[in-house]
């Protein structure tokens, strides 16, 4: 059997994803070729998986990560944007028609689904965001560039219904996200009716935990081990990267701290700043190590993360992009279900990070144990594999 995956190339959650699934289908013999581009052909380069280098699609953001509504249309503008989506579409036809793939997975990737579509071949999308909303932007703009802004929200309005109505030409939905009432997702799943049978929640798209012991041991004592694992787009990541290590570094030697940089064209190996332990990048049994034996998670709000820290059973503390819609919302849900601390990165220091990991660690932490057990035994890597042959055996 042969396996078409194209994730998204923004940030690391989605090919991470689809690296979990990819590694299952390859253990049974699965040949699979992967398409994608910007942060995920850098981790795939490092993979040891066949991938095509599709044309980039992206977004612009100031050096805090911010999305840029303004720049992102003069620099991209409309033609610029559709010209570079119409190329996407063309390299994935000519990819999709060489390999000849039994099922195409498509990770919030319209150009892919497009593709399949055209070649009638079965198709599944994974995504977690629906309804794709403009970035909020409370910035006061000059009288001259309000033109501007205004006919970029009616064209991401357009956009966003042409989205919408293409999501529905998968023959089926993964949301890797927990069912009613515990969905992470759930402001951002918007869902029209008529395509709500085609949805299945499946729970998290990670491999099986480990169940190493939490904290480090000390002369007797246990330090609790807080992680922070920064991921995103290079300029939203390389920003919270150089915050976290200007505070974590100072911070006291009661925790056992480790910052993963997030950066999948960076170095192995790590190097300590003051009390912090700094790692470029990690292996992925490195991380997940890590990730298992952490008392609290700090990172961004994506959902990747925050699904892998559900599974696991670990309490968080979120900072979201300023303007990021989606993440905004997940964070939201994730406090709201009361396993997660959410901090303005404008406000970002020692005190509000020092308080919030205090907080998560004494008062959330059950909380956390708890929302993992609902998941029981659901597996959605193996929801996913028998979603695949369902689709085969059909064809």
């Amino acid at each position: 059997m042969r396996l078409y995956i194209a994730p998204c190339g923004l940030g690391l959650g989605h090919i991470s994803r689809c690296d979990a699934i990819a590694r299952e289908f390859s253990s049974e013999g699965v040949d699979v070729l992967f398409s994608s581009y910007l942060d995920a052909l850098d981790y795939l380069k490092r993979s040891g998986f066949t991938y095509f280098s599709a044309i980039p699609l992206s977004f612009r953001t100031r050096e805090d990560g911010t999305i840029d509504p303004k720049m992102t249309m003069s620099q991209n503008g409309v033609t610029v944007g559709l010209w570079g989506f119409i190329r996407q579409l063309i390299g994935e036809v000519r990819q999709i028609s060489a390999f000849e793939p039994d099922v195409v997975i498509s990770d919030t990737r319209i150009s892919t689904l497009v593709a399949a579509f055209i070649l009638r071949k079965p198709r599944i999308l994974i995504l977690n965001q629906y309804s794709v909303q403009m970035p909020k932007d409370d910035t006061k703009h000059r009288l001259a560039d309000r033109p501007m802004l205004f006919a970029a929200k009616i064209i991401w309005r357009y956009i966003s219904a042409m989205l919408e109505l293409a999501w529905g030409i998968s023959d089926l939905i993964i949301v890797p996200d927990l069912k009613a009432p515990y969905t992470i997702s759930r402001y951002n799943l918007a869902i029209p009716p008529g395509i709500r049978r085609k949805v299945r929640l499946v729970g998290p798209l990670t491999p099986s935990r480990l169940n190493i012991p939490n904290g480090i041991q000390h002369a007797g004592t246990v330090r609790p081990l807080v992680f922070a694992c920064v991921s995103g787009p290079a300029t939203d990541r390389r920003y919270l990267v150089n915050k976290l290590t200007d505070i974590l570094k100072e911070f006291p030697g009661d925790y056992e701290l480790i910052l993963s940089c997030g950066d999948p064209n960076g170095s192995f190996g790590e190097k300590r700043i003051g009390n912090l332990m700094v790692h470029e990048w990690m292996t992925e049994q490195s991380y997940r190590k890590t990730f298992e034996r952490a008392d609290v998670i700090v990172s961004r709000a994506g959902h990747e993360t925050i699904m892998k820290a559900i599974s696991e059973g670990k309490p968080l503390v979120l900072i979201p992009p300023p303007n990021h819609t989606e993440q905004a919302n997940n964070a939201k849900r994730a406090e709201e279900l009361g396993v997660a601390v959410v901090l303005d990165q404008s406000r970002l220091d020692s005190k509000e990070l020092g308080g919030a990991i205090s907080t998560s660690l004494e008062n959330m932490r059950e909380n956390a144990r708890r929302l993992s057990g609902t998941l029981g035994s659901e597996n959605g890597i193996r929801a996913v594999v028998e979603a695949v042959s369902q689709l085969v055996a059909a064809k």
